[in-house]
Parts: C-alpha cells; sequence; structure tokens
C-alpha cells in the first residue's frame, strides 16, 4: 500500500469533519425544532376550541364536551403528526450517514487502489473489489472494530430505505428494540412482548424506532473506521 500518510491527512481533515457535521447538524439544528410540541398541542386545542364555539348561533344548545373533544383531537393530531415527522427524520439520517461514509470510502478506493482506466468501469466500484485487493495487501477492513457496528449500520439504512427484506429480517434478529413503538415516547423500558411487526413505512416515521443515540453510535463507528483504517494502512505501507 502506497500514501498511507497522506491519507490519514485526508481522512482526519475531510472525511471525519464532514461525518462529524451531520451528526451536529441533526443534534444541534434539526431536533431542537421540534421542541415544545406539547406546547404547541394545547395552543392549537384552545384555539380550535375558540373557533367552534364562535361559530355557534346558540352555544347553549351544544354539548361543550363534544367541543372539547374535537379540539382536543386537533391537538392531538398535531401532536403525533409532528412526532412521526421526528421519527422520520432521525430514521432518514442513517441512510445518509451509511451511504457518505460509503462514498467516502469508494472514493479511496477510486484514487488509490483501482488502477487508472478501472476508476469509471462500474464493475469495479463495489466495495467488494476493495475488500478483495486490500487483502492482497495485508488489510482486512472486516477485521477493524468499528466494521461490525457500521455493518450494521448498512442494515439499518436498507430497513429504512425499502422496509421489510432480508436486511430488516437480519436487523429484527440483531436489534428488535428498534422496532419497539414505545421508543418514539422516549422510553428505555423495552416492552414486555417480544412481537416484531411488520416493517411497511420507516421513512415516515412508523415501524421503526431509532433514537439519536443510535444514530450517534453508528456514526461514532464511521468516524473511528477513518483511524482505524489509516492504521492499517501504514503498518502495510510499501513506500
Amino acid at each position: 500500500m502506497h500514501n498511507a500518510l497522506f491519507w490519514r491527512r485526508y481522512f482526519r481533515n475531510v472525511f471525519v469533519p464532514h461525518l462529524e457535521r451531520i451528526l451536529q447538524v441533526l443534534e444541534l439544528r434539526l431536533l431542537p425544532t421540534f421542541d415544545g410540541l406539547e406546547e404547541e398541542a394545547t395552543a392549537i386545542q384552545e384555539k380550535t376550541y375558540q373557533e367552534l364555539v364562535s361559530m355557534l348561533f346558540n352555544p347553549d344548545e351544544v354539548d361543550e364536551s363534544m367541543l372539547a373533544e374535537s379540539a382536543f383531537d386537533a391537538g392531538h393530531s398535531h401532536y403525533s403528526g409532528m412526532l412521526a415527522v421526528r421519527q422520520s427524520l432521525i430514521n432518514s439520517f442513517v441512510p445518509m450517514l451509511y451511504h457518505t461514509w460509503e462514498q467516502q470510502l469508494l472514493a479511496f478506493h477510486r484514487k488509490e487502489i483501482l488502477h487508472p482506466n478501472e476508476e469509471h468501469e462500474n464493475a469495479f466500484l463495489r466495495l467488494s473489489v476493495m475488500r478483495r485487493r486490500l487483502a492482497t495487501k495485508g488489510v482486512d477492513v472486516t477485521k477493524l472494530p468499528s466494521w461490525s457496528n457500521i455493518d450494521q449500520l448498512r442494515l439499518v439504512a436498507n430497513t429504512v430505505k425499502h422496509a421489510d427484506g432480508e436486511s430488516a429480517d437480519s436487523l429484527k434478529a440483531l436489534r428488535p428494540e428498534f422496532f419497539d413503538h414505545h421508543r418514539a415516547n422516549g422510553s428505555t423500558v423495552p416492552s414486555p412482548f417480544q412481537y416484531i411487526p411488520n416493517v411497511y413505512q420507516p421513512m415516515s416515521g412508523e415501524d421503526l424506532y431509532l433514537t439519536l443515540a443510535d444514530i450517534q453510535s453508528y456514526g461514532s463507528s464511521t468516524v473511528a473506521f477513518w483511524e482505524e483504517f489509516a492504521n492499517a494502512l501504514e503498518e502495510h505501507d510499501d513506500s
């Protein structure tokens, strides 16, 4: 392997900061916009109630409990709908995180591993090709400490994108808690039931309930990978 020192600097200065910014944007810029949902729902409930009352010709002839129930439904609909959007946002960051890391690795593969006449051939633009060629140099990326968690991240990303399928089946066996709807409300107590639901619409915030902590854990693995990979490249540097 050549250029190990160059790539270490490149990983640290380009790849890692971009991954860290993705994580920071989710935690510090996007998720805080969902703070105060309960207050929003209460305000909508009160506003709806007042609007319904104002539309009545004779308020004394109307059951106020019916108006209150309609107003409550409006507030609850807003609250539950926004929670689903929040969950959608968290779920959608998994494919972004995984494919950002994957494209970074493939960029390295194209510039360092492939020959110039192979770099633009689709058949060579695969992680499997990179892994085989690195193995001939003594570098096995699957043995790096972060690899197993990143491979799990791949399963989660595929589940978010495609719903039920082979990746979802594997993920259900590995991380059944991800499919527990109690997580949507921030509960850390596992459900007493082991029922694993079908996965239809994870991009709509349904069926798959990832948390910010899950994203941060996977993100830490993608960041750690580049330091581990740089160490492996230097260990087998031919320059």
